[in-house]
This record gives C-alpha cells, structure tokens and sequence, in this order.
C-alpha cells in the first residue's frame, strides 16, 4: 500500500549549509557503488545523538497521553515542539509530516529507487530536461477536494516563490533547478546569485490537463525523482493559502497551517488527517477514509512532544509509547541487542530493556553525518583547526556513541562517497583518501586527514593558537550551541571544552531547542554549534553545494561572505572545481568525482564543518505494533501498520 515520502530526517535535521534548504546529500547516482545502491544505504540524519537529560521546556509536553484501550491509536513521541504543517516552511522541527502529506513520488517503507504515489507514471525526454508525469484520478485531499495537476503547479510554485519557503534551494537552487525566469529587482541588491527573485509564474511546471503535469528543469539532475520524494514537495490544494501572486488563498495562511481561530483547516493528500495539533505538546491525527490507498488499519496516530531522552525511554519502556526512534546514548548497552537476522543493509532482532522486557529491534547505517559547524563571520581559522587538532572522531564513536556509528572524517557519508576504481565501494574509497591521501587534488590532503586520523593533537592545536597571536594572556573565549538534553552533543562538546582550555581556547556550552538552532542559524547570532544531517537522494552534491562558498551569506558558516575568516585561496579552489567539473556542461562522471573530493579537501583547510559521527538509525517497538523497520530514505507511513493489544 503506497505511503507518504517524507523523510524523517527532513523532520528532525538541518542542513548544515543552506538557509533554504532542509538536509544535504551524499554520493552521485554515478559514483554511488552499484552494491550499496541496490540495498538500504541509510538516509537521514538526526540532530546529533539522542536525548538524556531533562528538557527545560515549561509546556506540558511531557504530560502521560492515555493509552488507547482498543488498541486503534498508535502511540508516537516527538523530540521538540512542533513548529508548522506548512511542508515548505517545514526546517528541523515537526511530527507526523509524513503520515498526512504526500508527494508524486514516494521510497515504499523507506526503500529506493522513489516510485509514483500521486502520479501514475512518468518520462523523461531524451535531453533529461522534461518529466511528464500522470497523475491518479482517484486522490481526495482530506478537505473533500479532488487532486489534479493545477495543485501540483501551485504547490511547487510555493515552494519556489513564497516568502514563507525555507526550501527553495530545494527546487530552483544548484542541484534540482527547475526553469525559471529571474529578476534581480526583486531581491535586495548582491554580488550573490539569489533564490528570491524568481518572476512570480516563470517556473516551468506546466497543467498539460488536469492529470497531467510537465516539469521542465534548467539542466539534467540525476536524482530528481528522489528530490521531489522530498516533504518539501508535498501537495496541497490550490488556492488554500495566498502567499503567491494570482491566489487570494481561500484561508489566511495561520488559519491553514496553525491553531488561529478554526484552524488548522490544512488539507494533505496522506493517509491521516490532522485532528488538532499544539505547537510544544501534541498532534492528533486519525485515519483518512477516502485515502487512495485504502484506508489505514490504524484509527489515529498521537505524537506527544517528549523533550527528555530519558522520559521517552521511560514512556516507551512503561507503554505509554508503541514505538522508540532512537534510544539516548547514555542509556543503550549494545550488549542488549540480539540482530536474528539481516535484511539488506537492516539488521533485525530484539534489545532487552532494563526491567528484562525483550522488544523488537532495527538497525541502519544511516546517509547521516554528525558535525559541528562554525560560522566565520565570528570564528578565526586558528580556532577552527585546534577544534579539528582536539577532536579524536574514534573515541567519539567508541565511547560516546558506544559504537553505534563510524567515525566521520567527511561530509558525504561512506556509502554515498564518490569512487574512483570499477567495482569500489563508496567506504573504501572514503576510508583511503582520509587514512592515506587516497586519489587526493590539493596538497592539504596529499597525506590523508590533516588533523590526526584517531588521535588527539593537542600540540599541533597549541602551535596553530600562538601561531595566530594567541596564549594564556591572549585567550579565545567562544560559545557552542547544542541541542537541549542531547547527551551526544553534550558529551562531544564537554570532551572538547576540557582539551580546548589547554589550547588557549575557553568555551561555554549552552542548549537550545532544535528549531531555535535553526533559527538562529539563518539569523547568524551563533558561533558554533552541533547540528545532524541526513541525505535526500544519494548523491555528494546534497551536502557538498553549501561548502563550495558560491552563496555565502545564505550558508550556515557564511564562508566567503564579507567580513567572514576566509582564505580566498581555498575558496577559488573550491568554487573552481565546483563550477568546472561539476556544474559546466558535458562533465563526466570522473569529473563529479574530482570536484567532490575537491570541496571535501577544502572543508578540511577551511573547517566550516567538522564532522565526527556518521550514525546507525535505531528502532524499538513493542510486540503489540506489527510495523516493518525502514530502509535507507527512513520515510514512512503507518498506513499499514496494525496494533494487537
């Protein structure tokens, strides 16, 4: 039965690079190993670790739900306050999006390739520039209205145009760009290329009739059927809000989308419905009778907002909760686990709670990375490079993440790394170019990682320091941001602080809630901070467009903006290797490769983002919830599952 395509990670993570975009990516369809692309190369990402420690939230999200007697609602937590339904606003905060949107493609369970969900079908001309796409006749949005190719037009469109997208770098930014027509006075003046000066009703997404839809794009992009899988692609029925030119919006965009007056009237195409929703406590959602897939066995879904790690564990070990995504760091034992059997890339089999309860069990290698990013426009590169120098990324996935992911050294996970011999898995070729300089194009990589592959340089931290001017009278004081009550995060940067402190360095460490790090993140007012990301197709260029430094000031790290700590030389370099044998016409494969590793190099002199995990997605459920553990995208929907309790 067909379900909804939104990725978990496009909920819980951001990317690390852009303002308007959600995740980034790993691994080209053409460097992407043919083994790993054939089984559940794991994707998405999470913020950084699970949760231990007590939310300092002041709201009831941690208030007992009740459980449903008759066992029709399935009970779901959520990490942090949910923030909005709209799918195009939608950065690292929310619950559910993937149970009551959908998409005209999908990952069935969380499985690649996408395959139709609104639509029928599709071609590809022969240029790959046009997707034509039938749609299905039979999709109901959950306010009555009849789904048709004029809701696609207008929900990309949004995405495209609105004020209120986060993601438009999603559909019209380097990677998917959709034709359009630009207007420079339509954006505030810049030396920057900018996503807001498309000419409102210039983007190449066509009604040919009502079930069929064209989609023209500037230049081929391989994974296009995964992007617009993406939650960010989510249709909704036109004219429902008025953020974009041509549309009144039958409803006032918080009266859709949030609690005001009788709201939310929002209307999805998924296999539940929205009941009522409070931002920091609760979703209720109930099962959508006229689903185009049948209606789901479940009566309704709840996600209760859970900021503690440790009192989501506790709901779900006392069955208050049906399913745990994630148990925190501090509290799992691997030797509890017991895999019975492999399944693709999954493993499967049972972990044995504290009290002696056995519970079911799913593994993955997840598309994810783990980093730390700075911003620098506050953060000299001495002070970056004694953060790489301190930081030992095998002690971090041994004895803080107790072996529950590889130690990063990369942005672009293992499995998605580009490859440079036949028949070479996308690891191999990422452990040799960080261990030995493997197929390396600058001299800062020639030897392999600059800053100590498994080991602590403490002294190569303290003579980058004085080299820039600092000592015990001249000491860099800075302050780190990270996740409230994640125990991973939290230990990373507590293991940090004490070393830093020896390398003329003093750092605080302060908690936010998830989607307030978003927001500060596009606001610029943090100097460094933890952040998760997890890919939306397999391919390098999702986490490697935000590092090449063509857009700057619309980048997390503001590397190359006016003003930022910046070595002209490794920008060039990277922006070179990107523009010449990424994004000009006619590059091959090899080329992709070479510009990949490039940028990957570069982030290494340049330390925007300092990668330490890449993790192993989890999944814990109680014998009563008959539900399939997902593949490598981790979208889901329950529409499926049942509860036998």
């Amino acid at each position: 039965m067909p379900r909804d395509t939104t990725r978990r990670r496009f909920l819980l993570a951001a990317g690390a690079g852009g303002l308007t975009a959600v995740a980034g990516c790993g691994g080209d369809s053409e460097s992407t190993n043919p083994d790993t692309a054939t089984q559940d190369d794991p994707e998405t990402g999470s913020g950084g670790g699970s949760t231990d420690e007590p939310s300092d939230e002041t709201d009831d999200s941690t208030e007992e739900t009740p459980v449903d007697s008759d066992g029709g609602t399935l009970q779901m937590m959520a990490t942090g306050s949910i923030q909005t339904l709209d799918p195009i606003n939608a950065k690292g905060s929310g619950a559910g999006y993937n149970q009551y949107n959908q998409q005209l493609m999908y990952f069935p369970d969380g499985h690649y390739p996408p395959e139709p969900a609104l639509a029928t079908g599709y071609e590809v001309s022969d240029d790959g520039l046009t997707y034509t796409f039938d749609l299905r006749e039979d999709v109901t949005f959950h306010d009555g209205s009849e789904f048709t190719a004029h809701d696609v037009v207008y929900s990309y469109r949004r995405l495209a145009e609105s004020p209120n997208s986060r993601n438009k770098d999603d559909i019209i930014g380097e990677t998917l760009t959709i034709d359009h027509e630009k207007d420079a006075t339509l954006s505030e003046p810049t030396d920057e290329e900018t996503l807001e000066d498309v000419v409102p009703g210039s983007l190449a997404v066509e009604a040919v009739d009502d079930y069929t839809v064209e989609i023209t794009l500037a230049s081929p992009f391989e994974y296009t059927l995964f992007q617009i899988a993406g939650g960010a692609f989510a249709i909704i029925p036109e004219g429902s809000v008025g953020d974009i030119e041509g549309y009144d919006g039958e409803y006032d965009y918080n009266e859709f989308f949030s609690t005001e007056g009788d709201g939310p009237t929002f209307a999805g195409a998924g296999p539940f419905q929205v009941d009522s929703w409070r931002k920091g406590s609760q979703i209720a959602l109930s099962a959508f009778e006229d689903y185009y897939g049948g209606e789901p066995e479940l009566d309704g879904i709840t996600y209760t907002v859970v900021g503690s790690g440790n009192t989501r564990l506790q709901r779900f070990t006392n069955g208050n909760a049906d399913i745990l995504e994630d148990m925190p760091t501090a509290s799992f034992n691997p030797n509890n686990v017991s895999i019975e059997r492999e399944a693709g890339n999954r493993s499967l089999g049972t972990y044995a709670l504290d009290d002696g309860t056995d519970v079911n069990y799913g593994e993955i290698p997840a598309l994810t990375t783990e980093y730390i990013v700075f911003n620098t426009l506050e953060v000299p590169l001495a002070v970056r490079r004694a953060f790489a120098y301190a930081m030992n990324q095998h002690d971090i996935a041994e004895n803080v993440y107790k072996g529950t992911g590889k130690p990063a050294y990369h942005i672009v996970p293992p499995a998605a790394y580009p490859t440079f011999e036949d028949s070479q898995s996308g690891e191999a070729s990422y452990d040799r170019h960080a261990e030995t300089g493997y197929e390396s194009n600058t001299d800062f990589a020639a030897d392999g990682y600059p800053y100590g592959y498994g080991e602590t340089r403490l002294a190569d931290a303290t003579t980058v320091m004085e080299q820039a001017g600092y000592g015990e009278d001249n000491r860099y004081e800075l302050t780190a941001t990270t996740i409230t009550g994640d125990s991973g995060y939290q230990q990373v940067f507590t293991r940090l602080q004490s070393k830093l402190r020896s390398v003329y360095i003093d750092m605080d460490i302060e908690e936010a809630e998830f989607g307030t790090i978003i927001s500060r993140a596009i606001s610029g007012d943090m100097e460094v901070f933890g952040l998760g990301d997890g890919m939306e197709y397999p391919g390098p260029q999702n986490f490697l467009r935000f590092l090449h430094g063509q857009n700057p000031s619309t980048q997390f790290t503001r590397w190359g903006a006016e003003g930022s700590y910046a070595t002209e030389e490794y920008r060039q370099t990277a922006r070179e290797a990107w523009d010449e044998h990424y994004a000009a016409d006619g590059t091959t494969r090899e080329d992709h490769n070479e510009a990949f590793q490039t940028v990957e190099e570069m982030n290494w002199a340049s330390v925007q983002e300092l990668p330490f995990l890449h993790p192993i997605s989890q999944r814990f459920w109680h014998d009563a919830v008959d539900v399939e553990m997902y593949g490598v995208m981790e979208n889901q929907a329950f529409d499926d599952t049942t509860l036998q309790r």
